[in-house]
């Protein structure tokens, strides 16, 4: 069985990282807000449940302040050229990775994550800020090169405008991190709504980035009730484009308030991802990458192999290896070095994850190891495995962004690829095989951003990745991705 939080360990403290948790604030048009007439939340160490801070709240009229910041920036965006982009960007990355150690934990207290996967998120950032900072320099006119015509034509990149980002709390610097490398480096102001639960991350890149010689406007910062932030937002005409990371409802949300004003967005929303393991596969390496992969994060990762399909010939045998995988997992505290599983990021998460797995085996899947909260402090659940889930079930139905992994057969390809691409989520996919046919037929055949193949390595700084179906359009990363912040606005010349 598993490791259970060790006894006496559930409340780490600040002086172990000796690094105080800051004064939590906004940024708004180059000042830190640290309060508002509006109601502060709480900030809450899921690991042990004790409030880091309180976080203030934007007003409606704090909200028209960022607004206004932001117009008056991009107002004189032409002054703000692409080698200063470049320099901001490169600077900020300098500061971030000096900053790396205390990052990293500040995203541990908020989120719980182990520490080495925050700090991995720290370089991450790093590696896109110097990514972008150099494709600032790749926007330049483009002579369409029609000598059949006296008319000289040029596609000229001019940046979109102000955009509205908003991030969710899973990722809490990698996913406001990206949207500012592409934003920023196209030349566009950034309003940022980040996520309440994890707002120290975002704060960290406002400063290094308010450090590195951002202008003021570029960059407003805000926290508060996201409904009445993002109508507010979306309705005003300074906004021109709007990116968000986040839930499904909440991108469909959204979407309707852009189309009010016919503004283009970018929606990176949730997925439900099928992993599909056939007989002919390395059966050890698909089973120890995929529960690592699943349970990173305590399964809070949009793009987690998130249903695992087994054809039957090799379904003991992955049982097997993907139970010695999770069963060795040590579930604590993330600033404890021997942690492998954090805790779940806020109380509703857990409850939640308790109801997913009790209508789970309502309609008949077992649980084969875990199942249960831990006892204690803090937002711990067990890594659970469960068998023979029905399709109707909330398991395989829905995002469940918990620590948990159903495992079902598959007797042959077509079938496989038929549960694969049976919901309406299209984000990522995963196959093991060693039959290049096979994998020729599935990257055509599945309904999926990304296809990953004997590897759950996702994405990187260089990678242009979107979803399909529900999962969202407009892409995040690579080149790709900063072209969603620029508009080629053509220029014919007689």
């Amino acid at each position: 069985m598993h490791n259970a939080k060790p006894a006496g360990r559930q409340n780490a403290t600040i002086a172990e990282t000796g690094s105080a948790y800051p004064t939590l604030g906004m940024y708004i048009d180059g000042e830190l807000i640290e309060s508002s007439s509006a109601a502060p939340r709480e900030v809450i160490n899921p690991a042990d449940e004790t409030v880091l801070g309180l976080l203030p709240s934007a007003t409606p009229e704090l909200l028209e302040k960022a607004l206004q910041s932001a117009e008056r920036a991009f107002g004189s965006w032409p002054r703000f050229l692409p080698e200063r982009r470049k320099e901001v960007l490169e600077r900020a990355a300098y500061i971030l990775a000096e900053r790396e150690p205390s990052i990293a934990v500040r995203i541990v207290q908020e989120q719980g994550k182990p520490l080495s996967q925050a700090k991995l998120e720290v370089a991450r950032v790093v590696d896109l800020f110097r990514y972008y900072a150099q494709l600032a320099l790749e926007l330049r006119d483009a002579d369409l090169g029609d000598n059949r015509h006296p008319i000289r034509r040029l596609s000229k990149p001019v940046p979109i405008g102000v955009v509205a980002a908003f991030t969710a709390w899973n990722f809490p610097l990698v996913l406001p991190g990206r949207k500012l490398a592409m934003a920023i480096a196209a030349g566009c102001p950034v309003i940022l709504k980040a996520a309440e639960e994890t707002p120290g991350a975002a704060i960290e890149l406002a400063r290094a980035l308010q450090e590195a010689g951002l202008p003021n406007g570029y960059l407003n910062l805000i926290f508060g009730n996201p409904a009445e932030i993002s109508k507010q937002l979306i309705a005003s005409s300074v906004v021109r484009k709007i990116s968000l990371t986040g839930s499904i409802p909440v991108g469909k949300s959204l979407a309707r308030l852009a189309a009010e004003g016919m503004k283009p967005a970018s929606m990176e929303l949730g997925g439900h991802s099928a992993a599909l393991v056939f007989a002919d596969a390395d059966i050890d390496a698909a089973a120890n990458q995929l529960a690592a992969s699943k349970f990173a994060n305590a399964g809070q990762v949009c793009t987690a192999p998130s249903r695992l399909f087994i054809e039957k010939p090799a379904y003991d045998r992955f049982l097997d290896a993907f139970l010695r995988k999770v069963q060795s997992l040590k579930i604590g505290n993330g600033l404890h070095a021997d942690t492998d599983l954090g805790p779940l990021t806020h109380a509703r998460r857990i409850d939640a994850t308790v109801a997913v797995v009790g209508d789970a085996t309502a309609r008949g899947a077992r649980i084969i190891t875990g199942g249960n909260r831990v006892e204690g402090q803090g937002y711990f659940f067990e890594p659970t495995v469960l068998c023979e889930a029905a399709p109707e079930s909330l398991l395989m139905r829905d995002e469940y962004f918990a620590p948990l992994a159903p495992l079902n057969r598959f007797d042959n390809e077509m079938q496989a690829v038929g549960m694969a691409n049976a919901l309406p989520y299209g984000l990522a996919a995963y196959v093991y095989t060693q039959s290049r046919e096979r994998i020729e037929r599935l990257v055509e055949n599945l309904d999926a951003g990304g296809v990953f193949v004997n590897t759950t390595a996702t994405v990187t700084e260089f990678t242009p990745f979107c979803g399909v179906k529900e999962s969202g359009y407009g892409y995040e990363g690579g080149r790709r991705g900063l072209d969603t912040f620029v508009h080629y606005r053509l220029v014919n010349t007689g």
